[in-house]
């Protein structure tokens, strides 16, 4: 068998995790020898030959079930396995990934937070991504709602690429209201990532798991908005582990949503930055070229873009302003808060973050 039919049999085998996974497949390169005596590294309940065999056929119909849905396998001694990711100890012995990926991509940093962000949470996120634009660094995130949504959305504007870490297989998306901006994601030249094979839904404990590949894939842990005990407070504490850039945004001491990154930045886990900047010099990032988000927009999306950065207006306005009519504005409008380019609140239309 291939070193992705073996990484995923391992997988499936109870009671063996990723350390242990790639400590057996580094002891025993060929997987039909480990039969021959008992694995250094196996666990107490290793499955029998009969059972193995088992866990082989169901790895091997999973992997069918994932080419046939153009989702990649990748086990962690493939060529084009993220570097990144291969260096940290726990790295999934395999990871499936769908959309777009370049093994030689560079430049990554993750930006997580709360799922119930404030306004100013939502357009720090903005501001970051649209100053880190001109490094062309892809975007990491978890595609939860609040930060994680709104870092994904504001790459999409930026035109960088943006990858999605999910705590499940990749035949769904959780939350269902981010299908859309998942959707987004592949279409604009990202990718889903993810260690559970296809079939596996999200349970709790996946999340806690799922953020170590965030930390690890990436060169630094961007943290906005996060309570002390929370998933993106994981992260930052994995990602200082794994010897990454941790960066924090400060907030109001007196809200909840800003102890998680007040307490890295009094710890010296995480380091304060406030611009872009400070991020890109630290991880020694040299500017490129800027890219348009909007250059493939249809002219009414962009007329109504322009329009919204004087702030919030109505529909009247709106149509007043860009010469479209109702029923057409009406329609770009939808189309652009379907998929997350602006939002609407009261009958007032804004682009993403916060409204007046």
């Amino acid at each position: 068998m291939n070193q992705e039919h073996y990484a995923l049999t391992l997988q499936l085998a109870h009671g063996v995790g990723p350390k242990r996974a790639r400590a057996i497949m580094e002891t025993y390169p060929d997987g039909e020898e480990l039969f021959k005596d008992r694995p250094e590294h196996a666990p107490p309940n290793w499955p029998s030959p009969t059972e193995w065999k088992a866990l082989q056929q169901n790895a091997s119909k999973l992997l069918e079930r994932h080419d046939a849905s153009s989702i990649r396998s990748l086990s962690v001694f493939h060529p084009e396995y993220p570097e990144a990711l291969r260096q940290i100890p726990d790295a999934p012995v395999i990871l499936f990934i769908k959309g777009t990926y370049l093994p030689l991509d560079a430049r990554s940093l993750a930006i997580v937070g709360t799922r119930d962000p404030t306004p100013m949470g939502m357009e720090n996120t903005r501001q970051l991504v649209e100053g880190l634009s001109s490094y062309q660094c892809t975007i990491v995130s978890g595609l939860a709602r609040g930060i994680d949504a709104q870092a994904h959305h504001s790459a999409l504007h930026m035109g960088l690429p943006t990858w999605a870490v999910l705590a499940h297989g990749l035949h769904t998306v959780h939350p269902r209201e981010n299908q859309a901006l998942a959707e987004r994601i592949l279409g604009d030249g990202g990718a889903w990532f993810s260690e559970w094979p296809l079939g596996t839904p999200p349970t709790p404990g996946a999340y806690p798991r799922r953020n170590r590949i965030i930390a690890g894939l990436t060169e630094g842990t961007v943290v906005i908005e996060a309570a002390i005990k929370s998933g993106a407070g994981i992260t930052a504490h994995l990602a200082h582990q794994y010897d990454r850039g941790v960066y924090a945004l400060p907030g109001r001491i007196q809200d909840v949503r800003s102890q998680g990154c007040l307490d890295l930045l009094q710890r010296e886990i995480a380091r304060l930055i406030l611009h872009p900047q400070h991020i890109a010099e630290d991880l020694g990032w040299a500017q490129s070229q800027k890219v348009d988000p909007t250059h493939n927009w249809p002219d009414a999306h962009q007329r109504i873009w322009n329009a919204l950065e004087a702030g919030p207006m109505r529909l009247t306005a709106l149509t007043e302003e860009t010469h479209i009519g109702t029923e057409k504005c009406l329609h770009a409008l939808a189309e652009m808060m379907w998929v997350g380019d602006i939002r609407a609140t009261h009958g007032w239309y804004a682009r993403d973050g916060p409204m007046a």
